[in-house]
């Protein structure tokens, strides 16, 4: 490889630092997994559900994921153009679109990045809460899986959310949040993991990486129920990585029915997402090759030189 000594001898050395600071968690499995029985309230093996048993559950009612994508114009803030669309389908084939554009330079053309990547993540949350609100309410739908963590909704757009909410409840659908990331530091709040909280991060991911069996989920009350949800964790893949859904304070009666759903919905040799999730993922995508191919057709040639082309993609190499 084409690259100096220092950094190939500075990686090895991170790398046995990262050992040192974070691996001794997995060293002791059998502790933590003890600490995690004490400070549980359910700590439970999910189980698949048979066909017969999810039809007569689902009595007629459809299930549905809802999932949104943002891609960009190659440049830095604000000589950006954003593309956004969201889309909640249900398994039967009905879906509901929305779609969104965002140019800083026409309306927060003096905002900084970090005002622009918010007004970013908030145009993305009310697409996909009003997409999803929108199959909702035009269809009989049970069961609204949301790519991501209800938690965000509520802070990105706040009065989308509460609308959605509204709905479900209205209208009895269970609505949950599936999390592929968990970035809290939770468990290191409790009495018995305030040992762990010694590392620079004690991400709740990091301490439960491989203390999960598969098919397993935990919750515990008092570090994940907060802001009108629950979240719980859970391992549903092969891989040893948790993910985690939460769901509405009022519908914690289906806690255990939606983690046994999740888990009958996820291929067990699989990354621990359910699978229609990821077809929903792979369907509303917005690629490079997309965004480069409705910029060069429907925006100006001149334009895009002066505001959209960086003078780097034209070096000869």
């Amino acid at each position: 490889m084409d690259i100096h000594a220092d950094v190939i001898v500075k990686l090895q050395e991170s790398n046995q630092r990262l050992k040192d600071t974070y691996a001794q968690s997995h060293r002791n499995k059998d502790l933590i997994r003890q600490k995690l029985t004490k400070e549980a309230n359910i700590f439970r093996q999910m189980e698949r559900l048979s066909t017969d048993h999810l039809v007569k559950t689902l009595a007629g009612r459809k299930l549905a994921g809802t999932d949104g994508s943002v891609n960009q114009t190659k440049g830095e803030a604000p000589h950006i153009i954003y593309l956004f669309q969201a889309i909640s389908k249900a398994t039967d084939g009905r879906a509901e679109w929305t779609s969104d554009l965002f140019i800083p330079l026409l309306e927060h053309g003096d905002e900084e990045e970090e005002a622009i990547s918010k007004q970013r993540a908030k145009r993305l949350a009310i697409l996909e809460l009003k997409a999803a609100r929108s199959l909702i309410e035009k269809d009989d739908i049970a069961v609204m899986l949301m790519d991501g963590a209800l938690y965000h909704y509520r802070i990105d757009a706040k009065e989308e959310w509460e609308e959605l909410r509204e709905s479900a409840l209205k209208r009895n659908t269970l609505l949950v949040g599936v999390s592929e990331e968990i970035t809290t530091e939770n468990l290191i709040t409790l009495e018995s993991f305030a040992t762990y909280a010694r590392n620079p991060y004690s991400y709740d991911r990091d301490l439960l990486f491989g203390m999960l069996d598969q098919n397993e989920m935990i919750y515990i009350d008092t570090i994940q129920h907060k802001a009108g949800l629950l979240s719980t964790w859970m391992r549903l893949g092969s891989t040893p990585t948790i993910t985690g859904f939460d769901l509405l304070e009022e519908q914690r009666d289906h806690l255990n029915w939606i983690g046994d759903l999740l888990c009958t919905l996820t291929p067990s040799e699989g990354r621990g997402i359910p699978l229609w999730l990821d077809h929903i993922d792979k369907e509303i995508r917005i690629t490079d090759k997309l965004v480069e191919g409705l910029v060069e057709q429907y925006i100006d040639e001149d334009i895009r030189r002066q505001f959209f082309v960086k003078l780097r993609t034209e070096r000869p190499y």
